[in-house]
């Protein structure tokens, strides 16, 4: 109970919490503070001890790491790790959470993501890492020579924020919502009037959400709460003597139109349980066909200049990103997608290729079963030497390895056309399964899923260390 809700040690010593346990079982003995807070860390060694069982199993690791800073200012580094189980099924454990006293320069976290790497005895392991677009962050993926994979939903937050605030007329909108919403939040008269109008019109009583500057999402939800509520909300704010007044309902309702998918991707996106990273290509061009789509029917003016700066940042935003390589062969790979998901199809079909070469390269890695050598056989000791030499040998050698690589390249683009033309999977449908299934049928492309699938995308996982509700 402590360690799920996080409950302060000393819940043992509050007489509600005594008087509790005494009416569950009089005979039961609370331990002390310092009896229990031993209790947790043996608990958290064997958990541990376990996990660190079952990383030691797994073919390989994604990480994804994120820094954070308490309300005492005191500064944590998490690293979780995700990898495929037994079942090939997507698991995450948290590697650690590291105080950081130092400053968080590229080589301090270096130094400490290194350190938990090799404490869990994964450093061969590793994969990629997913993290935000910091300059340190960056910089110390490129030193521990990792693959790198940004967090789209950070990239996505950077994307709506640059096109809100490039919005005429949206700050307008924004400041206003934020005074009505502070209204209600600090004045007992207003909020208790609010509840009171949400009653009498039959609603759910609904409190006002409100903005947090560092995330659009919560300026997204602020608006939409504010228009779900305008009746009731305007309906108070007329019975109260303030000077505030009510948003433009035409204003927010056209730019949550435009705003609604993005906090949905950036929602879907930051799951861990299901796989995410073969989704960046596919919802980057789903986004984009939604703006093309939306922004020629909207009529408002601001909301039409919302639309035109969400198209022009995300052009600029992920332009490059289908040439991504953990990106568009973990689309590929994705028997969801496949080269559906790409917008641009002549990058398709050069995934396709680098697909295909990665395919080859599995093949040629893949151990087959060699006749020995006469290299191999015991020389004949104090026997004069065999006049017999091949001089061909080597020549020999290298035209085996030639054909064989030939014929490794032949293989990988029949497995790869072969797995191509089969009908997409439904879209509701676990990819892993579908792999699992045909390990069999495409044995070298389940070898390249199993890698590239693993990765999540967005280091969301990461940051919900530092949340209590998760």
């Amino acid at each position: 109970m402590v360690v799920k809700d996080s409950q302060p040690f000393s819940i043992v010593d509050d007489c509600g919490f005594k008087e509790f346990v005494a009416l569950l079982d009089p005979t039961y003995s609370l331990p002390s503070q310092r009896a229990q807070k031993n209790m947790v860390v043996q608990r958290y060694e064997v958990e541990k001890t376990k996990a660190k069982a079952v990383i030691q199993r797994v073919e390989a690791v994604s990480l994804t790491a994120d820094m954070w800073t308490s309300i005492n200012m005191d500064a944590y580094l998490a690293v979780t790790g995700h990898y495929l189980d037994e079942s090939v099924k997507l698991a995450t454990v948290l590697l650690g959470v590291l105080p950081f006293p130092e400053a968080p320069t590229a080589a301090n976290i270096t130094a400490a993501t290194r350190s938990l790497m090799e404490e869990w005895s994964i450093e061969g392991k590793v994969t990629s890492i997913v993290t935000d677009a910091g300059a340190n962050m960056v910089a110390s993926v490129r030193s521990l020579n990792l693959r790198h994979a940004l967090c789209f939903a950070h990239s996505l937050n950077l994307v709506v924020k640059k096109s809100l605030d490039a919005t005429p007329g949206l700050e307008d909108l924004r400041t206003r919502a934020r005074k009505v919403v502070t209204l209600f939040k600090t004045s007992t008269t207003a909020r208790e009037k609010l509840k009171e109008v949400q009653e009498q019109m039959n609603r759910p009583v609904m409190k006002l959400i409100q903005e947090v500057d560092t995330h659009w999402n919560s300026t997204f939800l602020m608006l939409q709460r504010l228009f779900k509520e305008r009746q009731s909300v305007g309906a108070a704010l007329a019975t109260l003597k303030t000077d505030v007044r009510p948003l433009s309902s035409e204003t927010a309702s056209a730019c949550l139109q435009l705003l609604g998918p993005f906090y949905q991707a950036t929602v879907e996106l930051s799951e861990e349980k299901r796989v995410s990273g073969s989704k960046v290509i596919p919802m980057i061009k789903m986004l984009m066909l939604y703006l093309y789509d939306t922004v020629g029917n909207i009529s408002h003016n601001t909301a039409k200049q919302l639309g035109q700066n969400l198209v022009s940042v995300m052009l600029n935003k992920f332009d490059t990103t289908e040439n991504q390589t953990a990106l568009n062969l973990s689309t590929l790979l994705d028997p969801r997608f496949k080269t559906l998901g790409f917008y641009n199809q002549v990058q398709a079909q050069s995934s396709v290729k680098r697909l295909t070469a990665q395919c080859s390269q599995v093949i040629r890695d893949t151990p087959t079963e060699e006749q020995p050598s006469t290299s191999d056989q015991p020389a004949n000791v104090g026997n004069p030497p065999s006049t017999d030499i091949n001089l061909w040998a080597t020549l020999d050698r290298d035209a085996s390895e030639a054909r064989r690589a030939r014929n490794a390249t032949a293989d990988a683009t029949v497995e790869v056309q072969r797995y191509m033309v089969d009908p997409p999977l439904e879209r509701s449908e676990d990819p892993l399964d579908y792999w699992s299934k045909h390990r069999n049928v495409y044995p070298h492309l389940y070898i390249l899923a199993k890698q590239f699938l693993r990765t999540p995308a967005s280091s969301v996982p990461c940051e919900r260390v530092f949340s209590k509700c998760g």
